[in-house]
């Protein structure tokens, strides 16, 4: 009886006997906890800065999905998401994408958990300095403005929206229409 277990044994005993592979944001944290009981705070420090990182590249890339879907008739290029490329925001989350049709370009950025997002804030609460930006509007019940060189800047929650580019406001409109921004405040940003 043994013998015909014998098999389902030794599979079992391979699964049991290889240890399940953590991801990259748990070893920098184990290499962290190992390194702090050590008495490496430095060492720690590093791990806890590397998993920090990787955690931030990972929430950025989840951010990407809230960029619009490619419309008919337009081409997109490779969406960038990247937590350092936030850096020139003073940090944060950023998914962006670049769209083209002919000779019509328009770049979408989601940017979120960033310091400008903060200091932005009290702009979009005052409708005259959004006045003097440019064309203030409103977007499924949030305020917009088309600023006067063409971008368009929303406030979602604790997320700014960018839509920038040759494309006529039109597009820039029909972009913004696409971004659930319910969905996005409701994921946090």
């Amino acid at each position: 009886m043994i013998r015909a277990f014998a098999p389902i044994l030794a599979a079992g005993l391979i699964l049991v006997a290889q240890p399940a592979r953590a991801d990259d944001i748990a070893d920098a944290i184990a290499e962290a906890q190992k390194a702090y009981a050590a008495g490496d705070l430095s060492g720690a420090k590093q791990s806890l800065d590397v998993a920090s990182q990787l955690l931030a590249q990972r929430s950025a890339d989840g951010l990407a999905k809230f960029l619009p879907p490619v419309p008919p008739g337009w081409t997109a290029g490779e969406t960038e998401t990247d937590a350092a490329a936030a850096a020139m925001f003073g940090g944060g989350l950023i998914a962006r994408r670049e769209y083209s049709k002919g000779s019509a370009e328009v770049t979408v950025q989601i940017i979120t958990q960033s310091p400008i997002i903060a200091q932005m804030g009290a702009m979009f609460s005052s409708a005259q300095m959004l006045g003097a930006m440019g064309k203030v509007f409103r977007h499924q019940g949030r305020t917009a403005v088309l600023t006067k060189e063409g971008t368009i800047q929303l406030m979602s929650g604790g997320t700014l929206v960018m839509i920038e580019g040759s494309g006529s406001e039109a597009d820039k409109r029909a972009f913004l229409n696409a971004i659930d921004l319910a969905a996005i405040e409701k994921a946090g940003g």
